[in-house]
């Protein structure tokens, strides 16, 4: 039996789709490889992103409505000179309405609980007072929730107690851990008061931490 015709042109072409293929397939391999080795070289912990630390606060105010008992939130959006590292959390409250005169607590941050805070009136003028010396409670109490949209993930399973941030302890929670929020992400705050107030006030939230900036080499 004579051997079959072998078409030039046509193993041309099926030599060529191999390479084609072969080209194709190392081309992807290599991008592989450079992930790979991208992730290889990322920080595995927050002290190994390069950069300079900056240490930073960021404030959130809410107003809070006279008499209100409805949810009300501000937000923070963390800028693009690098991720910011909250270690703490601080809340305050500021009567922003007033009808005395002179004016009763004008400009003072209070406390933003009820709790052991009082107040007096003395011949020095007013004044005040911790664990029940003196009458009217003059401090808010809130429920507190923070929310970040770069995580898509609230930072407690249910709502918490402004009693958590106590005058006692400079009004500042520390969190048992870090919470790196990366570049451009907002941070949701949302307070509710659980008293009514008979004044119009606001909140001020503060995160402590740092920022890491300068970070050329690899940013989240």
């Amino acid at each position: 039996m004579p051997p079959a015709t072998i078409n030039v042109q046509t193993l041309i072409a099926a030599l060529r789709k191999g390479q084609s293929r072969t080209e194709a397939l190392e081309k992807q391999l290599a991008e592989m490889q450079a992930v790979m080795r991208q992730v290889n070289d990322a920080p595995k912990w927050v002290e190994e992103i390069p950069g300079k630390r900056s240490p930073y606060v960021a404030t959130i105010d809410i107003p809070i409505a006279a008499f209100s008992t409805s949810k009300a939130e501000g937000v923070h959006t963390v800028s693009t000179d690098g991720p910011f590292n909250v270690i703490g959390i601080a809340m305050f409250f500021m009567r922003t309405s007033f009808d005395e005169d002179p004016p009763d607590y004008s400009g003072i941050w209070l406390p933003a609980t009820t709790v052991n805070l009082k107040t007096a009136s003395d011949a020095g003028g007013r004044a005040l007072g911790f664990m029940g010396v003196f009458d009217n409670p003059i401090g808010a109490s809130f429920d507190v929730e923070f929310a970040e949209s770069g995580s898509d993930r609230n930072w407690q399973n249910n709502p918490f107690s402004s009693g958590l941030f106590n005058p006692f302890q400079g009004c500042a929670y520390i969190l048992p851990v870090g919470n790196l929020i990366g570049r451009a992400s907002v941070v949701t705050a949302r307070v509710t008061p659980t008293v009514e107030q008979p004044k119009k006030g606001k909140v001020q939230i503060q995160l402590l931490g740092y920022k890491v900036v300068q970070g050329d080499t690899y940013q989240p």
